[in-house]
C-alpha cells in the first residue's frame, strides 16, 4: 500500500513501483472511482498510467453510492486476479478507513446496515445519559459492553445496532481476517511544503476547469448525492446557490484540503504501521523504496 495526504506524489510512485517490481495498480480513494469526477480528484490520467495497468478507477456513476464493504469486495477480485497473473497488488490511495479496512480484513459484511436503529439509539442518549445507554448495552451483550468503556457513546450505539439489524451479539461478530501480508509505505513532506502543494494543486485544478466538473456532478446527481460530498466539490455548491462568491469557494476549498491532510497523516501514523518517505525533498529515497519493497517481497 502507498499511502499518505493528498498532493504528495502517491500516484506517481505507484506508477514508478509497479514498472520495478512487476505490480498493477489498485485504486484506493473513495472518490476516484466515480468516471465523472477527474480533476477535482486528481485522478491520473491514462499517459501518467505509463502502460501499468490500473484497477477500481472509473467503475460507477456519481448518481450511484459507494460503501466500503462494496470497495473491499471489489478490491479483494481486482487483487486475487492481479496475484493469479503473477504480478504484485499495489494499492495507492489516501482513504484510511477503505484501506485499513482491506488491510485488517474487517467484518463488515454487507453495506451499512439500515440507519433506523442508530437513530433511535442517538435519540435516546439524548433523553438519558452515557450510563443508561451502556446499560442497555450490559443488558443486551454483557461481553461487549465489558470491552466498551461507557463514555465511548458511539460505539456503544455501534454495538447495540448491530444487535437489533443482525439479530446476533455484537461479541459474537467474527475477529478480523487479514488475507493478505501487507507493506505500508508512507509518503509525506515538511508541512509548509505540503500545504504549499496543496494550494498549487487547487489553483491548477480551477484552471483546468474544476467548476465545470462540479456543475456536470451536480447536474447527473443532484445535491444530495454521496459524490458530491467530496472536499473540491461540496465547497463549490455555495457558490452555485448565489450563497457565496467564487474566490471564497476556492480559499474554502484549499482549506479543507489541507484540514483533511492533516487528518490523513494522523490516521495513518496511529492506525497503520506505515514506513514513511520524503520524495518531494528526498527524490533518491525511490531506489530506497524500491529496494526495500523488493526484499520484502522475496523475504
Amino acid at each position: 500500500m502507498i499511502v499518505g495526504p493528498t498532493a504528495v506524489g502517491k500516484s506517481d510512485l505507484g506508477v514508478k513501483l509497479a514498472q520495478t517490481v512487476g505490480g498493477e495498480v489498485v485504486n484506493g480513494d473513495a472518490y476516484q472511482i466515480y468516471r465523472e469526477m477527474a480533476i477535482g480528484t486528481a485522478k491520473i490520467t491514462p499517459a501518467e498510467m505509463n502502460g501499468v495497468p490500473h484497477h477500481l478507477y472509473d467503475i460507477v456513476s456519481v448518481k450511484a453510492n459507494f460503501s466500503v464493504a462494496q470497495f473491499m469486495r471489489r478490491a479483494i477480485e481486482a487483487i486475487d486476479a492481479i496475484l493469479t497473473r503473477g504480478n504484485v497488488p499495489i494499492l495507492v490511495g489516501g482513504t484510511g478507513f477503505y484501506l485499513n479496512a482491506l488491510r485488517l480484513g474487517l467484518p463488515l459484511g454487507g453495506d451499512a446496515p439500515p440507519s433506523h436503529a442508530r437513530e433511535v439509539w442517538q435519540a435516546a442518549l439524548a433523553q438519558h445519559d452515557q450510563t443508561w445507554l451502556w446499560q442497555q448495552l450490559e443488558q443486551r451483550d454483557a461481553a461487549a459492553a465489558a470491552n466498551i468503556p461507557v463514555g465511548n457513546s458511539r460505539r456503544v450505539i455501534r454495538a447495540l445496532e448491530v444487535i437489533e439489524t443482525t439479530g446476533q451479539l455484537f461479541s459474537a461478530q467474527p475477529e478480523n481476517n487479514p488475507q493478505f501480508q501487507t507493506r505500508v509505505i508512507g509518503l509525506t513532506t515538511e508541512r509548509a511544503l505540503l500545504y504549499q502543494r496543496i494550494n498549487q494543486r487547487v489553483d491548477l485544478m480551477m484552471q483546468a476547469g474544476l467548476l465545470d466538473e462540479v456543475k456536470r456532478v451536480l447536474a447527473l446527481a443532484g445535491p444530495d448525492a454521496q459524490a458530491l460530498k467530496a472536499i473540491g466539490y461540496k465547497e463549490f455548491l455555495p457558490y452555485l446557490n448565489g450563497d457565496m462568491t467564487l474566490s471564497t469557494a476556492v480559499e474554502q476549498v484549499k482549506q479543507n484540503s489541507r484540514r483533511y491532510a492533516k487528518r490523513q497523516l494522523t490516521f495513518f501514523r496511529h492506525q497503520m504501521p506505515t514506513q514513511w518517505f520524503d520524495l518531494v525533498q528526498q527524490p533518491e529515497s525511490l531506489a530506497d523504496i524500491s529496494q526495500q519493497t523488493r526484499d520484502w517481497l522475496t523475504r
